[in-house]
């Protein structure tokens, strides 16, 4: 027999018609005007409903979720602010091309602008940041809203899971009473289904690209942040053996000889008098965030002859002010037919990148021979630990900046919230993936982005091998190395936002078992014991000094570029 749910027939039908378009999970916020969506959910044995009370954090925990399971993920809240503070998760999820289904409950639009609670405009909140949305109808009585309602909610489910998946808003303005329940008939709601291929290019339009690509010598490849890809690898694989230079971003989870990681190392020697030689006649790059201002800087200054950008989105991204050529369709199996079809070229361009590598490698280590204690050694300790297994997630600022300096052991795969290079929500995007995962998740996080999103640990759903690095420099230590704030007076109460504050108490309320370090002795002592299995989650906050630290960025880049420091 079925269960009684909410006695409203939109509720019914944007349930029903969640579970057919692959919504397994659903994170709820507490609240009153969402209570026929939580009955709703939670009554169906069809999903697996979870409780986050911190919208903000349900939103990036989703976020996180979702991209892990690579699949859309709901999320429910009340009325009023509540479904604001989904924004930053819902423009982030934008940007990094991740579905999410944000359902927010509404009050009826006459009430709108009336003084009464949690009442506001909100249709169209999400307005830049959302692949679709829409309102729903009030009553859902008549069959002519039950058509359109169900028409509409299809075509939402198919932006949301279509070839540039995304979030959706679906906005449910409800009357009360809200707690009333029923049994409905069993019946199937009307899922609308759109079939399409994986598109490829024509025979010609490949041959187009084969004699445009053999037409110059000095090609090159740049990846950045993305789910490990093995198709994308093979065909970049093939691209480099016939002399195309691919470079890699530890974020890109590309792995291999072929390719050249630790790309700001290698840029950053690069002096005036030698860029011309390290920038490509031809670039090739895909539709995916990349970190490294320091390529930006050289390309845009250099501009290529040619550039070929793979993106299925409608409007035109030109981060290398080089466009020349767009490219849908699946950018793996295209670059493959490429390869197959091109000629070897010479190899003196990867020759020039690879003996440049090497140089700057030997830098590297050189310069760690007598360096005091800072971020910089704190990230080369942690990279000589076997991290095998694990799914790390790195805080925006200096955490993802200073991961791509170091090699690390193959077997790890590394996220990051680049879609808007916020610091808001790295915890709970965290915890989120390490809820939908069988792998051990390691966060490394500064201390000012664990300590504004230490709600994401404010839930029951953190599996015991979730592992937390909390650098504590007391400060933005991002500020003391880019240009500009580090010259102000106002650096360390404003850019920096200079504290005291510790982790533990945090460790200790949220039920994660807590370790501290202040040296390299104290840290390398401890990893062990931070790593093995544990009966809770565990937490290590690694003291840094923020000023040293700062300084050692800079002569750090000045020692790879052999400059007197």
């Amino acid at each position: 027999m079925s269960k009684a749910i909410s006695d409203k027939p939109i509720v019914k039908a944007l349930v029903d018609l969640c579970h057919l378009h692959g919504v397994e999970q659903v994170v709820i916020s507490p609240g009153s005007r969402n209570a026929p969506l939580i009955i709703s959910f939670s009554s169906s044995e069809k999903f697996e409903c979870l409780s986050i009370v911190d919208e903000r954090s349900a939103g990036y925990f989703a976020l996180g979720l979702a991209r892990e399971k690579r699949q859309p993920v709901a999320l429910v809240c009340t009325s009023g602010t509540a479904a604001l503070n989904y924004a930053p998760a819902v423009a982030e999820a934008y940007y990094q091309q991740i579905p999410l289904v944000v359902i927010t409950a509404d009050r009826p639009k006459e009430w709108i602008n009336q003084s009464d609670g949690q009442a506001i405009e909100q249709p169209g909140i999400y307005n830049n940041f959302i692949r679709y949305q829409c309102s729903l109808p009030l009553s859902g009585g008549h069959p002519d809203d039950e058509w359109f309602m169900n028409r509409t909610l299809n075509e939402a489910f198919q932006k949301c899971n279509g070839q540039i998946p995304g979030p959706i808003h679906i906005n449910v303005p409800m009357r009360e009473p809200l707690y009333g329940k029923t049994v409905y008939p069993n019946t199937q709601a009307r899922k609308i289904e759109i079939l399409t291929g994986d598109s490829a290019l024509s025979t010609d339009a490949i041959a187009l690209l084969t004699n445009e690509i053999e037409r110059y010598e000095r090609v090159l490849v740049i990846v950045g942040a993305m789910h490990k890809d093995q198709n994308l690898q093979e065909a970049l694989s093939a691209l480099a053996s016939k002399g195309v230079v691919v470079l890699t971003e530890t974020l890109s989870n590309m792995e291999g000889e072929p390719f050249f990681g630790n790309m700001d190392r290698i840029v950053s020697t690069i002096t005036e008098d030698e860029e011309l030689i390290f920038s490509p006649d031809m670039l090739i790059t895909l539709d995916i965030p990349v970190l490294s201002k320091m390529i930006k800087k050289l390309l845009r200054k250099h501009s290529p002859h040619i550039h070929w950008h793979f993106s299925n989105h409608d409007n035109i991204t030109d981060t290398y002010q080089a466009v020349s050529r767009i490219i849908k369709g699946n950018a793996a199996n295209i670059l493959n037919h490429v390869a197959d079809q091109m000629q070897k070229r010479e190899n003196r361009f990867p020759e020039i990148w690879e003996k440049r590598s090497r140089l700057s490698t030997e830098r590297h280590f050189q310069f760690f021979d007598k360096t005091p204690w800072s971020d910089l050694n704190l990230f080369k300790t942690l990279s000589e630990h076997t991290m095998a297994g694990y799914q790390i997630h790195l805080g925006n600022s200096t955490p993802v900046r200073y991961a791509q300096l170091f090699e690390w052991a193959p077997g790890q795969t590394w996220y990051a919230n680049r879609g808007t290079n916020g610091i808001d929500g790295c915890v709970s995007t965290a915890a989120g993936a390490a809820y939908g995962t069988t792998q051990p998740v390691l966060l490394i996080v500064g201390d000012l982005s664990f300590l504004y999103d230490s709600n994401g640990l404010w839930h029951k759903y953190l599996p015991n091998n979730f592992r937390v690095i909390v650098i504590n420099n007391g400060g933005g230590g991002i500020f003391r190395f880019i240009t500009g704030p580090a010259e102000t007076d106002e650096l360390e109460a404003y850019f920096e936002a200079n504290h005291n504050t510790t982790c533990e108490g945090i460790a200790q309320t949220f039920h994660l078992n807590y370790f501290s370090a202040h040296n390299q002795e104290e840290m390398e002592q401890l990893l062990p014991k931070f790593f093995e299995p544990s009966e809770k989650p565990q937490l290590l906050e690694i003291f840094t000094p923020n000023v040293e630290s700062g300084k050692l960025l800079k002569k750090y880049f000045k020692f790879l570029r052999n400059e007197m420091i």
